[in-house]
């Protein structure tokens, strides 16, 4: 059986408003005919959704943050629950690339692109 892993309970949940973006993905495939017009049809029966945005952790929040992206989800590969930052419901998601951390005196800006599945 698989094992579920969860948004660590020690971070804040969800992505701060300023910055934040939800762009569904597209899951149409079209296919042009010799004569009239496209055929289209769906690719799966669930589709994706992309979103991206940002998080501010101290210190220690960053650690905790830093070792689940690295070591519980084995660099950012594994699928992860989370709350969804629009209808904030638990959903399955997994990071589309690596994050990145900026200072911020003494807290830190962690941006962050994740995709529900």
């Amino acid at each position: 059986m698989t094992t579920v892993i969860s948004w660590p309970p020690e971070l804040p949940y969800g992505l701060l408003a300023e910055g934040f973006s939800k762009q569904p993905q597209t899951n149409v495939i079209r296919s042009q005919m010799d004569a009239g017009p496209a055929k289209a049809r769906r690719r799966y029966t669930a589709r994706t959704v992309a979103f991206s945005g940002r998080r501010v952790f101290d210190k220690a929040e960053l650690e905790i943050f830093e070792r689940f992206y690295h070591t519980a989800l084995a660099d950012g590969v594994l699928r992860f629950q989370f709350k969804d930052p629009v209808t904030l419901q638990t959903a399955m998601f997994r990071f589309t690339s690596c994050y990145t951390v900026t200072a911020l005196g003494g807290l830190f800006e962690v941006a962050m692109e994740l995709e529900r599945l």
